[in-house]
């Protein structure tokens, strides 16, 4: 995921956005305790929805204490303490990080690339561990990245076949959410997700790519930037429909108010502002 599964912060109950924030800090505590210091520095928002969720359906609440941060250390604030979901989230966002980088290592050249084979030794060892608890997840993610390659290699040049490698990846990470692997609208319910969230980055990197010459899929089917814009705009709301059906299959037990603010107002706004630079955390408005 990359940022666009976020709150609207403005229509949260107070409580309701302590509690986004509880776990958000308890996923930076999470990777500390589990994958050491250096970890942390990989945190983002991205993940605190598949903690919530895991956590929503199996009736887990989380319990949140006054803790202090390094970001912010002579104030205490509300610290969601270890959950399955917060664990789960810990575990993907280390893989997810670590095929990125592994990803990162093929694609770019020179100094760029030389960093990225340093960072992706280093990351090996945490790498492994989360793979020891997930093993079919870690798979999956090695599997879709390498697809993923591939069908950059060779210029695919078709949105849909382009977006089903990062689909399948985040739709991985939600199925690990079950454990009984019975579920299958959590699973589809991820997939439509990381159409979304592979569309929408394309568009965001138009320009980017546009001057690099790097792969983007908009790009290659010879969409300008404006019909590449209305081109996502028109799949991902067709996807959020999708994501919405299955959403409302799954019976939902605690955090319920925080999970439909983020699908019903958080992804819409992201959609709506496709293409456009965005701040990768949540927004007041």
């Amino acid at each position: 995921m990359f940022g666009y599964v976020l709150p609207r912060k403005s229509e949260l109950r107070v409580r309701e956005w302590e509690s986004y924030r509880a776990y958000y800090c308890g996923l930076c505590k999470e990777l500390g305790r589990e994958y050491g210091f250096l970890s942390r520095f990989v945190l983002n928002y991205d993940l605190v929805l598949l903690a919530l969720t895991a956590d929503s359906l199996a009736g887990e609440c989380g319990k949140a204490c006054g803790e202090r941060c390094i970001a912010n250390p002579l104030q205490k604030h509300p610290v969601c303490q270890s959950t399955p979901g917060l664990r789960l989230a810990a575990d993907g966002l280390i893989l997810t990080v670590y095929y990125k980088i592994w990803d990162d290592a093929a694609d770019e050249h020179g100094a760029k690339r030389l960093a990225a084979k340093a960072a992706l030794r280093a990351a090996e060892r945490w790498r492994k561990k989360a793979a020891a608890r997930h093993p079919e997840l870690d798979e999956a993610l090695r599997r879709e990245t390498m697809r993923q390659a591939e069908l950059e290699a060779r210029g695919s040049a078709v949105t849909d076949e382009a977006a089903d490698p990062t689909a399948r990846m985040t739709q991985a990470l939600f199925e690990a959410a079950d454990p009984s692997g019975e579920n299958r609208a959590l699973g589809r319910f991820g997939y439509f997700l990381g159409k979304i969230l592979y569309l929408l980055d394309a568009a965001e990197d138009y320009d980017e790519d546009a001057a690099s010459g790097a792969y983007n899929v908009l790009i290659r089917a010879g969409l300008s930037r404006e019909a590449a814009r209305e081109h996502v705009q028109f799949v991902c709301r067709m996807c959020a429909g999708e994501a919405s059906i299955c959403y409302q299959e799954l019976i939902w037990k605690a955090h319920k108010g925080i999970l439909d603010n983020i699908l019903y107002l958080g992804v819409p706004a992201s959609i709506e502002h496709a293409g456009e630079k965005r701040p990768r955390k949540p927004e007041r408005t």
